[in-house]
C-alpha cells in the first residue's frame, strides 16, 4: 500500500473497517479492536493518526 492509499483511506475517517489510533500508547484498546475485526470483516488499524483530525503524526515515539 501507497503513502497515497494510505492518506485516501483515512481521509475517509473511521468506520466499521478502519480504526485510527494517536499512538501505541493505545495498544491495550487497539488491540481490542485488531480482535474485534479479525472476529468480522477484518479492516485496517492504523497508528500515528488522530482520528479526530485525520493527521499524520510527524514525530516518534521515545519509546
Amino acid at each position: 500500500m501507497t503513502l497515497s492509499e494510505i492518506q485516501k483511506l483515512i481521509g475517509t475517517g473511521e468506520t466499521r473497517t478502519l480504526e485510527l489510533k494517536k499512538s501505541t500508547g493505545e495498544l491495550k484498546d487497539a488491540m481490542h479492536t485488531a480482535c474485534a475485526l479479525l472476529n468480522t470483516e477484518g479492516g485496517w488499524l492504523i497508528f500515528g493518526v488522530t482520528p479526530q483530525s485525520h493527521n499524520f503524526q510527524t514525530s516518534k515515539s521515545s519509546q
